[in-house]
C-alpha cells in the first residue's frame, strides 16, 4: 500500500422507498489495499460494492475513485471491473474469447488483444488454456477465467462479489491464497464482499464489518479479533464467551475486573469501546482458555466446572463447561493432539484464564 487514497465513500446513503439499505457510509481505501466488506446477508455490503462499480446510484453521498468524482460516470467508464458470484462465463465461447470479450471495442489490434489475453491468463496460472471450451472447465478454473476477464481490462480497482462461494471447502481455501498472491502481484485494489469471517481475515489488509446498512468497525484482521468495537462485532468474528463482570479498578490505563464465576482479572482497555458504568461484559475467546483435570498454577483466574458437551472438529475439540455463577456454559477450544486431552460429559475440570486473554467489551447493555 502506498498511503494514497484510491476509493473514497463520503456520506453514502441508499434508500428504496421506506427501506434504507445504506446509512451514512464513510470509508477511505488506500491504493494497493485488499479490503473486505464483511457481514451477514442483507447488511448492505453488496449494495455498497455495486455503488462503487456504478451499477447503482446512491441516494446521497459522494464516490471518488483515484481522486475523481464518479457522479454521472457509468459503470463502463469507471476504472473498475467486477467478478460476480456466478462468474458469468459465456458457455458458447472458449477461454480466450471469454477473457478477451471486453477488449472487442478497445481499439487494440488483434495481436495486442492476443498479448493482453495471454498476459491475463498467465496471471491466473491458465497459460495455454485459450482454446479450452468453457464447458470443460472445473469450478476453480472457471473462477480463474472470470478473474482473467476482469484483469485483462487493466482496472485500478477489482471488485469481487463473494467470488469463492460456489467452490467446495478445500478448493475455496486454496483459492484464498491464490487471490491474495494475485492481488499482491498485480498491485491494484481488491474490494471483496463476503459473509465468511475466516475468508475475510485470511485475505484482507483491512476489513469493514457491516450490520443493517452501517459500518460497525473498520480495522485490520488482528485488531478486529483482539479488540472488537462492540458485542455484535465480537460475536460475528470468531467464537466468543460473554461473561458479566464488575469494574473494581483502573491502574495505569488497564482495567481490574471481577468476572462472574472466574474471579479477578487485569485486562487491557479496549480503546474502541465506550464504557458507561461499572457493569461490564467481557469476552473470552475459546482458544485462549485453559482446561485441565487438576487445578492449574500461574493463571490469574480459575474455576471448577462440569463438562456438559464436547464437539470434535478434527483439528480442535470444543468443550462446553458449566460453571457456577455463569449464565451459560463456557466454550473452551483445545488443539487435537490425537486425544491427549479427552474429557467426557460429566467430568469435573478446571477452567483458567490469563489477563491478556480477556477483552473489555464495554457496558452490559448490548453495545
Amino acid at each position: 500500500m502506498t498511503g494514497r487514497s484510491m476509493i473514497e465513500l463520503i456520506g453514502i446513503e441508499k434508500r428504496y422507498h421506506s427501506f434504507q439499505a445504506l446509512a451514512d457510509l464513510n470509508l477511505t481505501l488506500q491504493e494497493g489495499e485488499f479490503f473486505s466488506l464483511l457481514g451477514p446477508s442483507g447488511c448492505g455490503k453488496t449494495t455498497a460494492l455495486r455503488i462503487i462499480a456504478g451499477f447503482l446510484e446512491p441516494t446521497a453521498g459522494i464516490v471518488r475513485i483515484a481522486g475523481q468524482d464518479m457522479q454521472g460516470v457509468p459503470a463502463n467508464r469507471r476504472p473498475t471491473n467486477m467478478v460476480f458470484q456466478s462468474y458469468a462465463i459465456f458457455p458458447h465461447l472458449n477461454v480466450g474469447d471469454n477473457v478477451g470479450f471486453g477488449l472487442s471495442r478497445s481499439g487494440l489490434s488483434r495481436r495486442q488483444r492476443k498479448a493482453r489475453i495471454e498476459e491475463a491468463l498467465a496471471m491466473v496460472a491458465l497459460e495455454g488454456f485459450e482454446d479450452r471450451h468453457a464447458d470443460a472447465l472445473s469450478g476453480g478454473q472457471r473462477q480463474r477465467v472470470a478473474l482473467a476477464r476482469a484483469l485483462v481490462m487493466q482496472p485500478k480497482v477489482l471488485l469481487l462479489d463473494e467470488p469463492l462461494s460456489a467452490l467446495d471447502k478445500k478448493l475455496r481455501e486454496s483459492m484464498q491464497f491464490e487471490l491474495r498472491r494475485l492481488q499482491q502481484s498485480v498491485g491494484i485494489n481488491f474490494v471483496m464482499v463476503t459473509h465468511d469471517q475466516y475468508e475475510a481475515m485470511t485475505m484482507s489488509d483491512r476489513i469493514g464489518v457491516m450490520f443493517d446498512g452501517r459500518l460497525a468497525q473498520v480495522d485490520t484482521p488482528t485488531q478486529l479479533y483482539a479488540f472488537p468495537a462492540n458485542r455484535k462485532v465480537a460475536a460475528f468474528i470468531g467464537g466468543m464467551n460473554f461473561l458479566p463482570a464488575q469494574l473494581v479498578g483502573e491502574p495505569a490505563g488497564r482495567l481490574e475486573v471481577m468476572v462472574a464465576g472466574l474471579g479477578g482479572l487485569d485486562i487491557a482497555r479496549n480503546q474502541g469501546v465506550a464504557r458507561h458504568d461499572r457493569e461490564l461484559v467481557v469476552g473470552l475467546r475459546p482458544e485462549q482458555l485453559h482446561i485441565s483435570r487438576d487445578e492449574p498454577a500461574g493463571f490469574d483466574a480459575r474455576a471448577q466446572g462440569t463438562v456438559t458437551d464436547a464437539a470434535f472438529y478434527g483439528e480442535t475439540v470444543h468443550y462446553h463447561v458449566e460453571i457456577a455463577g455463569v449464565p451459560e456454559p463456557v466454550v473452551v477450544s483445545v488443539p487435537n493432539h490425537f486425544h491427549t486431552v479427552d474429557f467426557k460429559r460429566g467430568d469435573r475440570v478446571w477452567i483458567a484464564a490469563q489477563g491478556a486473554s480477556v477483552i473489555d467489551l464495554g457496558a452490559r447493555t448490548d453495545n
